[in-house]
């Protein structure tokens, strides 16, 4: 019966109008159109199912129509007769349409037949049949299609601006009120000390005196509250097979520091291990007091090790860092008074009062100097009151004056305060060298060469032929008795105590052999032993039957650290978070500029980027339903299935894109939070930081940067990207994704060394957030790897995501004249069955809560069972 015509009316979405030789004929209603022509019957039944029969319309709701119910004649006692298919909702079909379409933009259709302007307060994209209703700060005119973007995303930025402005400036006005108290606090406790000096200079010179005749005695094994510590004969093999200590013999004396020396490979810090536990011995005897044991480790909380490197929080100041290592091992029932009162003393005793509120700083921050900050290394151990102290090259890296007087501090504390001191030190100074009360020199290979009081090294190495020319050299004496060690020069004829006839000099064996003579013992057995040959398989089921024997106990002590001593009980999990989350907080919120800059700048820009993105263009995103069947059957066959789908699905769309950014984005930021102090975790571990208590304060000192974040990505798209999504599931999806995100990066920085942190979370958030997001790559594409689906955040994202942006306002009504009835018929169903979406919102939030948890749990484990030679 002819072409379909464009509409004479200035109506854009009307694009369908019946052509006059269907108007003459036939009539059809508003709500309705007309697709199938006019037909000549003798009756409207006949029509219908003529109509029914060769236009099948496949469940919709079709009649035959006449022209405004009058009889149109068509000869032989025919009347012509319309097929007219009721309009579905979110299309509108005025009167005489061919072919259903969207609702027009601006207007609503709450009946198929019939559209008005949208009306105040609420916007009206394309298809709408209910006006959504304008949030707090969108002004929509009547006839809106999308809320204006306007500013509004500035109040939002602004109120987050000043309730964190707010929240710093009452915790430097707290942090100013604390220090000027600890201020006060290190005066007065001057003031006492200085009083207590000058009423007792005579009591402590008596007893300076009593101690050094008894030092030179050496009649002080039984110092009250002290410990000596003889090692004899010790001795420790690889499961390779090679020797790496060979039985050197002495003793470490309370009231006395020990420095110790030795040729490269000598095994000087593998000496210090073996004593304290952190490698075991395969030989010798070690003896505390008189009493034999295997190692330290009984006595692990009044021993103390100073590593080489100065491992400590540089962010934070030299008071920060030695409270926290006090509130942390000094015992529970000690008051917090006491435990001020040891702080103030060790910074008094290492000369770090007046920079105790200075950071440590490192290379892109000025902060302490050299020596100051291994003074501070000294002092997080010191604080923790030890009997017994351990050093790993002290003076590596400082000047000659830096490192005298820090040889000496050690001096003066093993005196003063009843310490055993030993010291692996490297090049000193001759006054520096001097410092120390006893000397242990060892050789490579750990072989004794020397021990006993430094005063008698010079004499000792004279003895055995190797005279230091004081006059006639600059070579410091432990230089010289080093470059002798070393292999340079042969003993002297005239030397008291040589090798026996016949024996040839070898450095590596002579200067043990001379040794032993010199004290009266018989040759060392294995001077001239080689290392046995162990064969690579052997080696290896060695070191894994170590492994096996000994890691279930590190286990155990990891993650459920004992309660120590009766005397010296360790403080409580809870008091561990608390400790450990007050430091997080002040790494985290430095300052207000920082914390400004970094995520409410950076996050907020990256979210008003994005929702601008979304929103160019004429046609804002939208979601339209198919076109019902009997329309699609029209189509090329090729064309029918997706005539049926959504014609347009936009907020679906475009939200994929942004989750592959906001994971990687979230994990880069939170890799830092491990990643960057690994190696201090390693040294409280080691000296019995509980772990989950640690890993849990961190992570919880991560939330308001994560929820911060989230908010700041959210503000942008809750005052431009207009969607029937409310602002709340909007903020919910967010914060769970941006949460996936801070734990996927704990994740990383536990795998990955720090420096490839930022380019694994890239790969992190394109094989999470791109990959496997349930959208770019359905589930029906992959059946074999579904598993990783059900554990995907991002897909749980996403489905959530898809019921509240597309599921639910689209699938039925649900507000005005037809709540409840169905909306698109066509293309919702389509949809979830392609992306095999079918659950609700809630669901989908509680499976991906399930997810960040299981992960959560996952990063406890990886942090607490890997590296856990490290942690000894």
């Amino acid at each position: 019966w002819g072409r379909s015509q464009i509409c004479d009316f200035d109506d854009e979405n009307c694009k369908y109008k019946l052509p006059e030789a269907c108007t003459s004929k036939f009539t059809c209603p508003a709500g309705y159109y007309c697709t199938a022509g006019a037909y000549a019957a003798a009756s409207k039944e006949d029509a219908e199912k003529y109509f029914a029969a060769d236009w099948p319309s496949y469940g919709t709701q079709c009649m035959a129509v006449n022209l405004d119910g009058t009889d149109v004649d068509a000869g032989d006692g025919n009347t012509w007769y319309g097929y007219a298919c009721e309009c579905q909702n979110g299309f509108w079909c005025p009167e005489n349409i061919v072919i259903p379409n969207w609702c027009p933009q601006s207007y609503e259709c709450q009946r198929p037949s019939q559209r008005k302007k949208c009306p105040q307060g609420r916007w009206c994209k394309q298809g709408t049949v209910r006006g959504w209703p304008c949030t707090f700060g969108q002004d929509c005119k009547k006839g809106t299609i999308a809320p204006p973007a306007g500013a509004v995303f500035l109040i939002y930025f602004v109120i987050i601006v000043l309730i964190g402005y707010a929240v710093f400036w009452f915790r430097d006005r707290a942090r100013s009120k604390r220090l000027e108290k600890s201020n006060k606090e290190m005066q007065d406790y001057y003031d006492v000390l200085h009083s207590k000096d000058s009423t007792e200079v005579e009591r402590r010179a008596a007893t300076d005196s009593e101690l050094k005749s008894r030092f030179e005695t050496g009649d002080d094994k039984d110092v009250e509250d002290g410990y000596r510590i003889e090692f004899s004969d010790l001795r420790l093999t690889l499961p390779g097979g090679a020797t790496v200590m060979r039985g050197p013999s002495g003793a470490l004396e309370c009231g006395k520091s020990t420095a110790i020396m030795g040729a490269s490979g000598a095994g000087k810090t593998t000496i210090m291990n073996l004593i304290t536990g952190k490698v075991k011995k395969t030989g010798g005897i070690i003896t505390v007091n008189g009493e034999e044991v295997e190692d330290l480790q009984r006595f692990k909380q009044r021993t103390a090790f100073v590593p080489q490197e100065d491992i400590m929080l540089r962010e934070l100041t030299v008071l920060d860092n030695i409270t926290f290592s006090a509130n942390m091992r000094l015992p529970a029932n000690w008051t917090t008074e006491m435990k001020r009162e040891k702080v103030m003393e060790v910074l008094c005793t290492l000369g770090l009062t007046h920079v105790q509120h200075s950071i440590i700083g490192d290379e892109f921050e000025r902060g302490i100097s050299g020596g100051q900050r291994k003074r501070v290394n000294v002092g997080l151990e010191l604080v923790a009151d030890p009997k017994i102290l351990f050093l790993d090259e002290p003076t590596s890296g400082l000047d000659s004056v830096s490192a005298t007087k820090l040889c000496k501090i050690l001096r003066d504390i093993a005196e003063k305060q009843r310490l055993t001191v030993a010291a692996v030190i490297h090049s000193p100074g001759p006054e520096a060298f001097m410092s120390f009360h006893n000397f242990l020199l060892l050789q490579t290979g750990g072989r004794l060469v020397y021990y006993g009081p430094m005063p008698k090294v010079e004499q000792y190495f004279e003895d055995i032929g190797f005279k230091y020319p004081r006059d006639e050299t600059l070579t410091p004496l432990a230089d010289h008795v080093l470059l002798k060690v070393s292999g340079e020069g042969d003993p002297s004829p005239g030397a008291k105590i040589k090798l026996k006839a016949g024996d040839t000099w070898d450095h590596l064996t002579g200067f043990t052999k001379l040794w032993h003579m010199k004290q009266g013992l018989e040759p060392p057995c294995d001077a001239d032993e080689a290392p046995e040959k162990v064969g690579r398989a052997a080696a290896t089921w060695a070191s894994l039957k170590h492994s096996f024997t000994e890691m279930p106990s590190q286990y155990k002590t990891l993650f459920c650290p004992g309660r120590g001593d009766a005397d010296r009980p360790t403080i409580s999990s809870g008091y561990t978070f608390f400790i450990c989350f007050r430091r997080a907080c002040n790494q985290n919120y430095t300052t207000f500029w920082s914390f400004f800059f970094s995520i409410v700048v950076f996050y907020g820009a990256v979210g008003f980027f994005f929702a601008s993105l979304f929103t160019i263009g004429d046609d804002p995103p939208n979601v339209l339903g198919g076109y019902p069947s009997d329309i699609c059957s029209l189509a090329y066959p090729a064309l029918r299935s997706n005539c049926k789908d959504l014609q347009s699905n936009q907020f679906f769309a475009l939200m994929g894109s942004i989750v592959f950014i906001q994971i990687a984005m979230a994990a880069a930021t939170t890799s830092a939070t491990f990643g960057c102090e690994t190696a201090q975790y390693w040294r409280e571990c080691s000296v019995g930081l509980n772990t989950p208590a640690y890993f849990f304060a961190k992570s919880a000192a991560d939330l308001p940067l994560c929820v911060v974040s989230a908010m700041a990505i959210w503000a942008p798209f809750a005052s431009i990207f207009a969607t029937p999504v409310s602002n709340g599931n909007f903020f919910v999806l967010l914060l769970l994704l941006n949460l996936f995100g801070y734990v996927s990066g704990y994740f990383i920085s536990f795998l990955v060394p720090y420096n490839y942190c930022g380019l694994t979370s890239v790969a992190w958030g394109v094989w999470w957030g791109l990959l496997f997001n349930g959208f770019n790559m359905p589930i029906h594409f992959q059946p074999a790897l579904k598993f990783i689906y059900y554990v995907s955040a991002p897909r749980w994202y996403m489905e959530g995501w898809f019921d509240v942006s597309t599921v639910y306002p689209y699938k039925r009504v649900r507000s005005g004249k037809l709540k409840g009835e169905p909306y698109y018929r066509f293309g919702i169903g389509r949809a979830q069955r392609q992306y095999a979406f079918w659950n609700r919102f809630p669901s989908c939030m509680g499976y991906m809560i399930l997810c960040i948890m299981a992960l959560y749990i996952v990063d406890l484990v990886i942090i607490t069972v890997t590296q856990v030679n490290k942690k000894k």
